[in-house]
This record gives structure tokens, C-alpha cells and sequence, in this order.
């Protein structure tokens, strides 16, 4: 949306180009005073906003309502980057776009470090009136009408400010989200709220207050009052009170996950390493279980200094045990760069239900449950050591059928020739629990999960030598579903298999980390059959991609290139249009993937989000300052364009080698790393753009906002045709594709020079 705004507005300065050229600083002023305006006014309006993504199949109002939402973000944009737009047409276009870019990058940066202590909230009012420095500085140099305005301006938006911020429900988390569902039990409170740059973290208390997945329906203990730790209104880890006495949390026992614990038996236990774990109920498993040596991974710093401050004393002090050791960290970096080998390595359930089930993750790259994370975790074993991933049972069966293909996958790529034989799996009501072990299972280790599995009702899906009858015989479906796919996913018959289902369940790798993504066209058919009201349970992330593609490029046509073409022909040249429009489509073609590639080094898509973005706009407003200064000016395009070409192709083979070298280092200076090695592609990405700009404004004026707005046109259509070509290609192809469009673009650029 901000970038559609970019693109309209440089076609609004084509059509309006002579009354800015009479009343320029009318025009700038004018401009630059609606852009805090307009943000604070969409802001506000989105903040009260009801929207509810999974009734946008079968309510109007909230289709009414996401494109309110889109167009109150978009239209701040128009008014900000028109002000851009109308400086470049006055000054000179290298070091002006370099400021630009400089304050972009910085302003990245700004605010992840902001978020480590600000609400989002207080974020973004801080934002809105620092827009309001260039107004008032602007006013400054002109009349006093001008400031007037301008204070005018800043007094009423500091006032309904005030008002609104201190209404009752100004910082409520959506009612659509679990921890609403939290707050309507009686008692309930928010104890704690931290802030950082991965979620707004809150803790909540109520009466009655329990959750907690796979338990047994004939659990004897019953689950204790807990707290709960919710992310951004979401996803709750539960904290149980604990006191030491062991008799207390048994309930725990009675979790499908708890399987692996019961497997291994207390003599056997040495080192555990929990990847995930939050409230902490994974650390009261390995406590029972009696494991000497437990390693935890926290991704979240929050959540670490919570339970070992405020929250110690009611989780029984659990993360200050002298046997545990916590790591701020994401799993996957921990794993391939400790050098540990453990006898049990545990993922459970690091997401909300709803957010699994519904698909809303789609377009999240996850690494956790790639066929190369798989082989990770699995070197990091012991040699009876065995790794368990519980995940959420959803209906149709997907996330299931696609973790165990993964499994499958990467014991294909590990050469382990009697895979099977090293695979089990077990269903509770609500979740699948899966095991792979580094040898393979013993006759004495199947027994225990039988009885496991009978003394607590759960169904067997799968162990070396089950039958058929021995599976689906509790929580009773149409048919031995799970045990059926399993089966077939272990036999010549797995790609007829996967091939034939509705739902995709390749095994997603570190080229195509897309877990969540289980879409296939053929789901268009099963929503036709079943009713609209089928389309939050299937794959609602997906779609909504495509869904929002169309009224994107419809608003984006009718905004820049409806009016393009209503311009006089012999002012738009298609050299214009193909070259700004393919350096729009290799940018984004480029930052989208990295931003992918470099969330599995830095641990974090927020941290990768930031720092690459940042890297990219201040090492590219950089290659606009000297744009101009370097290399003969028939090639001041060619040349960089071909450089940068060059290099993604480098990275492309030799990237994820140097990442793999670098991984154990903190995350400091993997910043450092990956600034240092955004830096040359982004130097020479900075090039095309100014230097198009420069030979627009040289021969015609008229076409400098002009192929400003399609660079925007297409930047938009590109950020959602590059995240849809990763998900069905990878990122390989993406980069090779950006590879070509600058190679296109340099080619493209020779002809700029035969205008006259």
C-alpha cells in the first residue's frame, strides 16, 4: 500500500505538472502537512477498526472493511512520497534520492530499536509527529500563514491524540484474538506488558484460567489455575504454578508429548535440549522425566527475563535451575552451532491452534521444519537419542501429513536405508506427536508406546511393524486416515501420493521454507463444493494473497497506468515503461528473498526485515550519491546493473556456504555480517534508478514522475508476485529472475542515449 501510494502520486504530478511548477511551494507545503495528517487519521480510524480476517468469505462488512483498511494506510504515502517526488523534479536527483534513501534506511532501523521499548502504539504517534518537523521547518522559510498553519495543525493532532489515547480501548487487542477470550474470565488482569521487536508480550491471570494440548480424556490430575504468556494477542504459552512437588504437575504425563520423556526412562536421561520453551511446560516434562542436563531455546528475550523475574516465584523458579541452561536464540541457529549431542531434542506446538488450522501463516517462512533442519536435529543426537515435534491435528488433515513427509524426506537425504524402522507416531484428540530416533526403534521401546498408548487412550499411528487394527481404536475416525497416509508416504507409491492429495504436502526445504503453505488450485473446486463457509479452515493465507493481487493491480492501473495512457503518446516512450518497471521487479526480486535467506541466520523475520531493509535503502541512497561520479555516463546504468546481476548470482551459489561459517557468531555482529554483505549489490542497486531519473528530466520532463509512478506500479505488483513465485519456486528462482531483469535493464538503458 505505500508503495501504490508512491506510484499515484507520481502520476498525480504528470497530470497537475504545470499548476506545481506555478505554486511549487504551495504544493510542498501542502503536501508535506496532509502526510502526518492522513497517518494520524488512518492510524486512529485502523486502531478501532473491527476486522476479522476469516469473515471476509461471508460478511460484506469486512470487505468493506480490509479495503477501508488498505486505503487509510495508503493514502499517507500518496502525500509523503508526492514531496519526494516534487524535490527530485527541482534539485539535483543523486544526492536528493540519497537523503531519501538515507532517512528511509535509518528510519528502519529507528524504529526496531524503539520497539524494544515502546508499545507499537506509542511508536507510531511518536512517528506522526516527528513527520511534523518538516512542516514546521518548511513554514519557517515562508510567510507566517504558513506557521500558523502548521502549529494550527500540530496543536489539534497533539489534542485528538490526547483523547483518543486515553480512551478505554485505544491499545485492546482485536476481540478476534485468544487473549480477548482470556480477559472475559472473571479476574482477569494483564499482569505484565514487554515490548521488543518479535511481539508485543503480555502475561495474563484470570480464574480458571487452564490450556493445555493433547491431554488425555482420562487424565486422573487435573490441570492447575496457570497464567498465560500471549504474543501480539495470541498464541499462549501457559506458566503452571509449581512448588517442587512433582505429585502436583502430573497431569503432565497424561500429554501425548509427553511420549518421548516416557521412552527414554529415568536412568537413561542426560541431556534434553527444548527448543521453544516459553511458559516452561517442556522444562517441567524433562523434570519429571528426571533429565540431568536440560537445554532450553528462547527466541524471545522477553519471555526469559519474565520467568526468571516477575513470574519466577509462580513457575517454581524453573528457568533458574542449576541444571538448566536457557539460550536466547532461535532453534535452528542453536542446533547448528553447539557442537552438543542430546538424547532427546523436543519442538512442541510453538503456535496457536487458530492460526495453524486457519493457514493465516502460509506466507511465513519457517526454518524449524524444513528436510534440512530435520538432518540437523538429527546429527545432533545421541545414538539412541530421539527427536519429538508435536503439532496440532487439523481437519482436513495437512500440517500432519506434511511433518511426516518431512521426516520421511530427510531420512531419504540422511541415507537411512531402513527409515522406517525409525519413525513412530502417536494421535490425542487434539494433537499428532512424532518420533524419530537415531536408531532404530527396539521391541522393548515399541512395547512402552503401546502401553503408553493404551493405559491413556491415545491411538497409534504409526511404529515399526503396526497393523492396521492396531491403529484408529480410541478417538475413532471414518477410517485409519493417519496410519493410511503414513503408510503410503513410507512406500514407492509416496509422490502418487502427494500428488494426488488436496492439499500440497511436499516437504518444504531451506530454498521454499514455506511449512504453512499447503494450497493447491484444486482447493478452489473443494470450497466451490463445500460452501464459502469452508474457506477460514482451509487455506485462507494463501488465498488472500491472490485475493488482495487482483484489486491491487485493478486500483494500480486505474491510479498510474489508466492515466499513462491518457497522457499524450509522443511523451511516453516504452523504454520508459519496461526499464522502471523491471528495476522495480529485480529490487524487490532481491530484497524479499534475502529478507527470507537471512531470517534462518539473524534467528528472527523481525530482525531480518529491519536490517535488510535498512542495508539495502542507506547502501543504495549511497550508490545514488555517486551515481553520478563513476563510470563513463553512456554506462552509469550498464555497468552497475551487470555488477549487480553478477554478484546476486554469486550469492546465489556461494551464500548460504558463508552463512553456514558465520552462524555461530552473536547477533550483533551477524548484523555486521550481513550489512557488510547487502553492501556491494545494494551500492550498484542504487545506480539505475537516479541515473533513469536523470535522462527522463534531461529529455523530457513530463516523464520524471512518470516513470516514478510506474517504478511504483510495478514495485507493488512485484512484492506480491515475488512472495507467490518463492512459495512455488523458491528463492533460487527469484534471485535468478532479479539476476535477469537488471541484466534486461542495463541492456535496456543503452537506448536512453539516442533520444534527443
Amino acid at each position: 500500500m505505500a508503495l501504490l501510494g508512491f506510484g499515484v502520486s507520481g502520476i498525480a504530478a504528470v497530470i497537475y505538472q504545470k499548476k506545481i511548477e506555478k505554486y511549487y511551494f504551495k504544493f510542498l507545503f501542502i503536501e508535506s502537512l496532509l502526510f502526518p495528517l492522513f497517518l494520524a487519521a488512518g492510524f486512529y480510524i485502523s486502531a478501532f477498526l473491527k476486522f476479522n480476517p476469516y469473515e471476509l468469505a461471508l460478511n460484506v462488512k469486512q470487505v468493506l472493511n480490509i479495503f477501508l483498511y488498505f486505503s487509510m494506510m495508503g493514502i499517507p504515502f500518496f502525500f509523503g512520497s508526492s514531496v519526494i517526488c516534487m524535490v527530485l523534479m527541482r534539485n539535483p536527483i543523486p544526492s536528493s534520492y540519497f537523503y531519501n534513501l538515507l532517512g528511509s534506511g535509518s528510519g528502519a532501523l529507528a524504529a526496531m530499536a524503539a520497539s524494544f521499548t515502546f508499545h507499537p502504539y506509542d511508536i507510531m504517534i511518536i512517528i506522526i509527529f516527528l513527520s511534523f518537523i518538516p512542516v514546521i521547518l518548511l513554514s519557517s522559510l515562508s510567510a507566517k500563514v504558513y506557521f500558523i498553519t502548521s502549529l494550527f495543525a500540530v496543536t489539534i493532532t497533539a489534542s485528538v491524540t490526547v483523547y483518543i489515547s486515553s480512551l478505554p480501548g485505544f491499545k485492546n487487542v482485536s476481540e478476534y484474538k485468544a487473549i480477548s477470550g482470556a480477559l472475559n474470565l472473571p479476574g482477569s488482569g494483564i499482569l505484565y506488558n514487554e515490548y521488543s521487536p518479535l511481539s508485543v508480550v503480555q502475561v495474563v491471570e484470570a480464574e480458571g484460567l487452564r490450556s493445555t494440548a493433547g491431554l488425555s480424556i482420562f487424565s486422573p490430575y487435573q490441570v492447575p489455575v496457570q497464567k498465560g504468556i500471549f504474543f501480539d494477542g495470541d498464541s499462549m504459552s501457559s506458566i503452571t504454578p509449581f512448588d517442587g512437588d512433582a505429585a502436583k504437575i502430573r497431569y503432565i504425563e497424561y500429554l501425548a508429548s509427553y511420549l518421548p520423556y516416557y521412552l527414554q526412562g529415568k536412568k537413561n536421561n542426560g541431556k534434553i535440549l527444548i527448543i521453544g520453551s516459553g511458559g516452561g511446560e517442556s522444562i517441567l516434562k524433562s523434570i519429571l522425566a528426571g533429565f540431568k542436563e536440560i537445554d532450553a531455546v528462547e527466541v524471545n528475550s522477553s519471555v526469559i527475563s519474565l520467568m526468571k523475574g516477575g513470574l519466577a516465584e509462580f513457575s517454581g523458579y524453573i528457568y533458574n535451575k542449576k541444571n538448566l541452561s536457557i539460550f536466547n536464540s532461535d532453534g535452528r541457529s542453536y542446533i547448528k552451532q553447539t557442537s552438543k549431542k542430546y538424547d532427546l531434542i523436543e519442538i512442541s506446538l510453538l503456535d496457536a491452534y487458530n492460526t495453524s488450522a486457519s493457514g493465516v501463516y502460509a506466507l511465513n517462512e519457517t526454518y524449524l521444519y524444513t528436510t534440512e533442519s530435520f538432518e540437523d536435529y538429527f546429527s545432533g543426537l545421541t545414538e539412541n537419542g530421539m527427536l519429538s515435534v508435536t503439532r496440532w491435528i487439523t481437519t482436513p488433515p495437512r500440517d500432519t501429513f506434511k511433518i511426516f513427509n518431512t521426516a520421511i524426506e530427510s531420512l531419504r537425504k540422511l541415507n537411512v536405508k531402513d527409515k522406517e524402522n525409525h519413525i513412530a507416531a502417536i494421535r490425542s484428540l487434539q494433537t499428532v506427536t512424532l518420533l524419530l530416533s537415531k536408531s532404530p526403534f527396539s521391541p522393548s521401546r515399541i512395547d512402552c508406546l503401546k502401553k503408553f498408548c493404551n493405559d491413556r487412550s491415545f491411538d497409534i499411528i504409526y511404529y515399526p511393524g503396526v497393523e492396521s487394527d492396531q491403529t484408529n481404536r480410541y478417538i475413532r475416525l471414518s477410517g485409519p486416515v493417519y496410519y493410511n497416509a503414513f503408510v503410503k508416504l513410507l512406500s514407492e507409491e509416496k509422490d502418487k501420493f502427494i500428488d494426488n492429495y488436496d492439499f500440497d504436502i511436499t516437504a518444504p526445504s531451506d530454498d521454499r521454507p514455506y511449512f504453512y503453505n499447503f494450497f493447491k488450485l484444486r482447493l478452489i473446486d473443494y470450497i466451490k463444493k463445500y460452501g464459502p463457509s469452508q474457506l477460514p479452515v482451509t487455506e485462507w493465507g494463501y488465498l488472500i494473497l491472490l485475493i488482495i493481487l487482483l484489486p491491487v493491480v485493478i486500483i494500480s492501473f486505474a491510479g498510474i497506468i489508466l492515466p499513462v495512457l491518457m497522457i499524450e503518446k509522443n511523451t511516453v516512450k516504452p523504454d520508459i515503461i519496461i526499464f522502471f518497471s523491471i528495476i522495480a521487479a529485480g529490487y524487490f526480486f532481491i530484497e524479499m528473498p534475502l529478507i527470507q535467506k537471512m531470517t534462518l541466520f539473524l534467528g528472527h523475520p523481525s530482525y531480518s526485515i529491519s536490517v535488510i531493509i535498512s542495508g539495502l535503502l542507506i547502501s543504495s541512497g549511497i550508490g545514488s550519491y555517486f551515481s553520478d561520479k563513476l563510470f563513463p555516463e553512456k554506462y552509469r546504468i550498464l555497468i552497475p546493473s551487470l555488477s549487480t546481476a553478477a554478484i546476486i548470482l554469486l550469492y546465489q551459489y556461494k551464500l548460504d556456504s558463508i552463512l553456514h561459517e558465520l552462524v555461530s557468531l552473536y547477533i550483533t555482529t551477524k548484523i555486521l555480517v550481513v550489512l557488510s554483505l547487502i553492501a556491494p549489490p545494494a551500492f550498484f542497486m542504487g545506480f539505475p534508478f537516479p541515473q533513469g531519473l536523470i535522462q527522463m528530466k534531461q529529455k523530457d520532463i513530463n516523464s520524471l514522475p512518470l516513470a516514478w509512478g510506474v517504478n511504483g506500479f510495478f514495485s507493488v505488483i512485484s512484492i506480491i508476485s515475488a512472495s507467490l513465485l518463492a512459495i512455488i519456486s523458491g528463492f533460487r528462482i527469484v534471485f535468478i529472475t532479479a539476476a535477469v531483469c537488471y541484466i534486461i535493464a542495463g541492456i535496456i538503458s543503452l537506448r536512453f542515449y539516442r533520444y534527443k
